[in-house]
């Protein structure tokens, strides 16, 4: 009997771990987009397997910028990248993105963070289609951040995304 009080009360002692910030449900739609590696929020064998329903609820933003690909500036619906990554748990220094036509870039994460990089799944107030470079399309504030508009910020610009890979 004393063991047991000696050890219920070790227990007392002992912090309470937290709970997660960010439940993830199994999707009930259609998957937009996987997440996998070095992730801690996962529903589903180690990855994080979002529909757009998970996605918009990380919180909808919209981005106004023009892009190396169109004319103007255009309103981009999405979820900023940042906040993906945060309520995911994320870490490491580099975010593999892959698209549905096997292209691959790595981004460091550090960029993500940095600027209000927007994970696109609207343009002009309509989703972004598989022919119209959806579902997902990396988006990043060139208006904004001028000197973005680079090579390395073009190829990093992701259409049809389908996957992060986090290392």
């Amino acid at each position: 009997m004393l063991l047991t009080r000696r050890a219920w009360l070790a227990a007392l002692a002992l912090p309470a771990l937290p709970a997660p910030a960010f439940a993830l449900a199994p999707p009930a739609g259609e998957v937009l987009l996987r997440v996998r590696g070095d992730i801690a929020v996962t529903n589903r064998d180690g990855e994080a397997w979002l529909d757009r329903a998970a996605l918009e609820g990380m919180g909808r933003v919209d981005l106004r910028t023009g892009t190396p690909w169109s004319a103007g500036e255009e309103t981009f619906t999405g979820v900023p990248a940042a906040r993906l990554l945060d309520r995911l748990g994320a870490r490491g220094s580099i975010a593999r993105a892959l698209a549905l036509n096997d292209y691959k870039v790595d981004i460091p994460v550090a960029e993500l963070r940095s600027y209000p990089v927007l994970l696109a799944l609207e343009r002009g107030g309509r989703p972004l289609r598989v022919r119209e470079l959806g579902p997902i399309w990396i988006v990043y504030p060139w208006s904004q951040f001028p000197d973005l508009d680079d090579r390395v910020h073009r190829q990093r610009s992701v259409w049809q995304l389908d996957a992060l890979e986090l290392r």
